[in-house]
């Protein structure tokens, strides 16, 4: 178990954003046609998982830092819309120079994108035991990081114990036109849907309360470098569920979750796997397994790079990549690089508005006036708007995007 080896290995509904056939559109838009970067006028847009860190916090090298600085670089270029951590994110828990470390290196992202950093079982100070101190992890890694993102949906469940509450986190972020919901769930999830006071249970609401959001899930162990999800509990005390009880409580019963990211199983020379999962509505769940730490130098940075591209299969295509930062290089065997192809319009609908909000004056409407105050906004003048209403693809500013995006809406309607 310490060396994680697999021996065989309450939001808007879906929204669509035009930007292109937006730009120019309205009043004084195209005057801030200068600042429209790639992030707004690209054909795709990109989620980037960070599989395990631990080695690279272990041994202090520059790895992972390089794979947020790629981030921070490339996320107009690459219209990277959120960043998911599937955990193990230091190797000693009790060592607090590995979580500075890694603070570090993701401080670089910090009000740069959304993203998400849950807890593997390294990450507890009694590696994979829950009952032992998460305190370091809270500390650096916490809901008290993300406070005030406007990104950051919230943190759970409460619980008697501080140890363990408050360890399961989601996220809002919108893509794509598109308004998405990240589940970020802890080592082998304890509990049961049923019960709202587990993790399991916790999580269940949060899908109940964000119905229409399309999900992606990210969780520590779920899929084996068998392709196979885990059937047994590795926690020292027996406390959690594992990656099929996972799929048969939480992920299949949910046509929402389209997307399982995981990490943690691994083996000298490899660490992937992926498969395609058929839910209880008969949709179409994309399951994928990356951790290179036990390769030379930790895999050297590699990261996935899950492109979304609109009309690339058929319709649309999830086209993965796995790609290392620090060497400026692709892996390219069937495990590293693959597709998936999914109809966004026909699984999760269509409509003609912006984003999460819009409505900036706060009148009920997504109207011109709307467009009128954000617009103000980016270019600086002296106008009170509301910026959560503002913020509709909710990286966290008001910008040009923003003001696409809320033209959008006025065209199309609510």
């Amino acid at each position: 178990m310490g060396n994680d080896c697999d021996a065989d290995a309450s939001l808007s509904a879906p929204t669509r954003r035009r930007v292109l056939g937006a730009l120019g559109a309205g009043a004084g838009l195209t005057a801030f046609g200068s600042t429209l970067g790639t992030a707004q006028s690209s054909d795709y847009w990109t989620i980037v998982a960070l599989p395990d860190t631990q080695i690279y916090a272990k041994r202090q090298s520059p790895y992972a830092g390089d794979q947020t600085q790629w981030i921070a670089n490339n996320r107009g270029s690459e219209n990277i819309a959120f960043v998911t951590h599937s955990g193990d994110v230091v190797d000693h828990a009790d060592v607090e120079a590995e979580w500075k470390y890694m603070d570090k290196a993701f401080s670089t992202l910090d009000g740069t994108v959304p993203y998400s950093v849950v807890p593997g079982n390294h990450d507890w100070v009694g590696m994979a035991d829950r009952t032992s101190s998460s305190a370091k992890y809270k500390k650096y890694f916490g809901p008290s990081r993300y406070q005030g993102r406007s990104w950051f949906g919230g943190a759970g469940p409460t619980s008697d114990n501080p140890n363990r509450e408050n360890l399961n986190t989601y996220q809002l972020f919108s893509a794509g036109g598109y308004d998405f919901l990240h589940l970020g769930l802890e080592w082998e999830p304890p509990g049961s849907t049923d019960d709202p006071s587990t993790p399991l249970g916790w999580a269940q609401q949060v899908l109940d309360n964000n119905p229409n959001r399309p999900t992606i899930l990210t969780t520590h162990s779920y899929l084996k470098v068998s392709g196979k999800r885990t059937t047994s509990v590795q926690e020292t005390n027996g406390y959690g569920n594992s990656g099929q009880t996972v799929w048969e409580e939480l992920v299949a019963p949910n046509p929402q979750v389209f997307m399982v990211i995981g990490g943690h199983w691994h083996t000298p020379n490899d660490g992937e796997s992926y498969q395609v999962s058929t839910n209880n509505s008969g949709g179409k769940v994309y399951e994928m397994l990356a951790n290179y730490q036990e390769r030379t130098n930790g895999g050297y940075g590699l990261l996935r790079r899950i492109e979304f591209r609109p009309g690339g299969g058929n319709p649309d295509r999830i086209q993965v990549r796995t790609y290392s930062p620090s060497r400026n290089e692709f892996e390219n065997d069937g495990d590293s690089k693959f597709s998936f192809d999914l109809s966004f319009e026909k699984r999760f609908g269509a409509s003609g508005g912006g984003g999460a909000d819009g409505d900036v004056d706060g009148d009920g409407d997504v109207d011109d006036s709307d467009v009128e105050l954000a617009q103000r906004s980016v270019a600086g003048e002296d106008v009170d708007i509301d910026e959560k209403a503002a913020d509709v693809d909710g990286d966290g500013d008001v910008d040009i995007g923003d003001v696409v995006s809320i033209q959008d809406a006025t065209e199309g309607g609510q």
